[in-house]
């Protein structure tokens, strides 16, 4: 039994006692000098060893980041024997009611002078067909400090789902490219906009996919992006722009992970060819084609060309003598005698530059007359037929209409 005690409750006891002796050292070493030499260093805590943050990706490219608000207002047909849209009779004419359509999008600044890239959908009205006229969109931006400024586009490229702005500022915030040669499907990225008119916020995700397109890529990514934030920026963890966020594919209407966003070059790339080509020639009128039966139905009147709806006031037409309800019928050697001459004769005379002289044919109370315009300095086209554009916009000049 004593062998037992001795080979088991002394070494427990001696082992109780070491212990409690180590437990006090720090203690001792407080009376005991030198003795905190021999004792290993307290542990230090470090509470921001596991947290991750991306709040200063957030902070550098909020700035850049602005909120859009289009309104237009447009004219919808109704048919006189009721139905929208549609003549019922076509020997009665069709009421034209005034509405307006509004749109929300979010944007990015690409230069500290003012240029704006955004998604061009968000200037497209959804309708089933009864759109007869549109007004260019009067454009405002909401920069990340909640000032107001007016906007205007200055050239568009629809295939790429790319619109450019521009406002008069100086020293503005802006986004520059993210390296395109490091991007990667599963890298993190964030989307930045202003998701059903909340205001602006973020949402974390990853590069999905990139998917080749004939000449370039498209950018899949699961961060949410819900309707409002098209145009906004798709960031890396450095705060630079990877993309311009742009679709999103969904069956309830809301983000469900699949979402597209165009590569940033695209949107550099538009800005950087309008600046070296400059804008285009400007007539300062507002209107629309109407052929002979159109002009009978909505006007009673039996002629065609190019309907003046809107004189921009100083602008080259108004100075070189064109006035509201002129009918153009031939505009650059063109007859203005369908939508689609219509739309040879707009593309023709976008090409040309300020100060450059077009002659047009117009048609006034009976007569032909022949009036010269000096073109001046243009802003893009933005004209529609059945809510389509009357030709591809080209994006390296301005065009006719305002």
């Amino acid at each position: 039994m004593n062998k037992v005690i001795n080979f088991i409750f002394w070494p427990a006891i001696a082992g109780l006692v070491f212990g409690f002796v180590l437990l006090q050292m720090p203690r001792m070493a407080q009376v005991i000098p030198g003795l905190q030499a021999y004792l290993p260093p307290e542990p230090v805590a470090e509470d921001n060893v596991l947290s991750f943050s991306y709040s200063d990706a957030f902070s550098r490219a909020a700035p850049a980041v602005v909120s859009i608000n289009s309104t237009s207002d447009v004219e919808r047909s109704v048919g006189s024997l009721g139905g929208v849209g549609r003549y019922l009779s076509p020997f009665r004419r069709p009421i034209v009611l005034n509405d307006e359509s509004t749109s929300l999008g979010s944007g990015v600044i690409l230069s500290p002078d003012g240029y704006i890239i955004t998604s061009y959908h968000i200037f497209e009205i959804q309708d089933s067909g009864d759109i007869v006229n549109r007004s260019l969109p009067e454009i405002t931006i909401t920069l990340y400090n909640g000032q107001i400024m007016e906007a205007r586009i200055v050239s568009l490229d629809p295939q790429n789902d790319l619109a450019l702005l521009k406002v008069d500022g100086t020293d503005m915030a802006y986004l520059s490219q993210a390296a395109e040669s490091t991007l990667d499907a599963g890298d993190v990225v964030l989307a930045i906009g202003n998701p059903r008119n909340i205001g602006q916020s973020v949402t974390l995700g990853i590069i999905s996919a990139l998917l080749r397109t004939r000449d370039s890529y498209v950018i899949q990514t699961d961060a949410a992006i819900n309707p409002g934030s098209s145009g906004g920026a798709l960031i890396d963890v450095d705060g630079r722009l990877v993309g311009i966020n742009s679709t999103i594919v969904t069956e309830s209407g809301g983000s469900e992970g699949i979402s597209f966003a165009i590569p940033a070059h695209k949107a550099y790339d538009l800005m950087l060819a309008y600046i070296e080509q400059g804008p285009g020639g400007f007539m300062g009128i507002d209107g629309r084609p109407l052929t002979r039966i159109a002009a009978k139905m909505l006007m009673d009147q039996d002629v065609y060309g190019l309907w003046v709806e809107q004189v921009s006031e100083n602008g080259p037409a108004d100075k070189a003598g064109v006035k509201v309800n002129d009918f153009i019928q031939n505009l650059a050697g063109i007859e203005i005698d369908s939508y689609e001459a219509a739309a040879q004769a707009i593309q023709t005379t976008s090409s040309l530059g300020p100060g450059e002289t077009v002659i047009a044919k117009v048609y006034r109370d009976g007569e032909i007359l022949t009036i010269p315009i000096v073109l001046g300095v243009g802003e893009a086209v933005m004209y529609w037929k059945n809510n389509e554009p009357l030709f591809d916009p080209n994006p390296f000049s301005d065009g006719l209409l305002r």
